[in-house]
């Protein structure tokens, strides 16, 4: 019966208190993880921003020697997997890296996207994450600037708005790493808290519980075997009302047994005297 008891207190708070858990992780660690992975989207913007300023200034002097020398110097870093540099007409003119063939058609799909639309300069980027193969991938076009275009060293045409398009992709390791660690500590987490539901759960439900009943159903079997009720173990009274009810009605069992031995006893006296007569 005890045990039947426990499973039906425990399993229902355990799977309550656990899912909750459960579902707090999730709900956290996807909000962690969007934080996280715009954190990196913004590290890599910048990145290719940055490659941009530098090469914009080759670019307006059509310098195509020193394009290819600094496309090519980045593209040895270790966390850079493929870097290019597309002309007006999507082509690829400079290339760094190329690691992975995905991650080209990434790009040639970014630069097509980017050909097919009417670009403003308030659309800078496109950017995929692939975790996968623990790569993101950002392409942005190069716009023409016409503070510089009436300079000696520009090459291009004042109605020319994009002087072509960068594309970088950049290893999401650390960003994957850093992911796992935490998937793998909420999963700790819930495992313990997990645990903790039903220790602590038992335990309560033990002390205030089950014991309490254990001494109810003691001192019913001593009661059954006519053991009065002052002589019972005095109760804990975490069972309230039902302890007090039961402590009465075996009070007032003794006191009807009293009463009809106090019965019993006058006649038992009348019987003996009419056997003395």
């Amino acid at each position: 019966m005890f045990d039947n008891l426990i499973a039906r207190a425990i399993v229902p708070v355990t799977i309550a208190v656990t899912g909750f858990v459960i579902f707090g992780c999730l709900l956290l660690y996807s909000f962690i993880k969007a934080d996280l992975t715009a954190s990196a989207f913004l590290t890599a913007n910048n990145c290719a921003d940055t490659v941009v300023k530098s090469t914009k200034s080759a670019m307006l002097e059509d310098n195509q020697q020193a394009i290819q020398n600094i496309v090519e110097n980045i593209g040895t870093r270790a966390d850079v997997k493929l870097i290019k540099i597309y002309g007006q007409d999507g082509k690829t003119r400079y290339s760094g890296r190329n690691d992975f063939e995905s991650l080209s058609t990434t790009a040639e799909a970014h630069i097509a996207s980017f050909l097919d639309s009417e670009l403003g300069q308030t659309e800078v980027q496109r950017h995929e994450i692939d975790h996968d193969n623990g790569n993101l991938i950002i392409s942005l076009p190069i716009f023409n600037e016409p503070q510089c275009s009436t300079a000696d060293c520009h090459f291009h045409a004042d109605e020319e708005e994009i002087l072509g398009f960068f594309s970088i992709g950049i290893s999401s390791h650390h960003l994957d790493e850093t992911l796992t660690l935490l998937r793998n500590r909420m999963i700790i987490f819930s495992v313990m808290v997990l645990f903790l539901t039903v220790g602590g759960v038992t335990a309560l439900l033990r002390m205030n519980l089950f014991l309490p009943i254990l001494r109810l159903t003691y001192n019913a079997e001593q009661a059954s075997q006519g053991v009065a009720e002052a002589d019972l173990p005095k109760s804990d009274h975490k069972l309230g009302k039902l302890n007090r009810d039961f402590r009465l009605i075996v009070k007032q069992r003794d006191q009807a047994l009293l009463a009809l031995k106090a019965l019993e006893t006058p006649n038992r006296n009348v019987d003996n005297g009419s056997d003395q007569a």
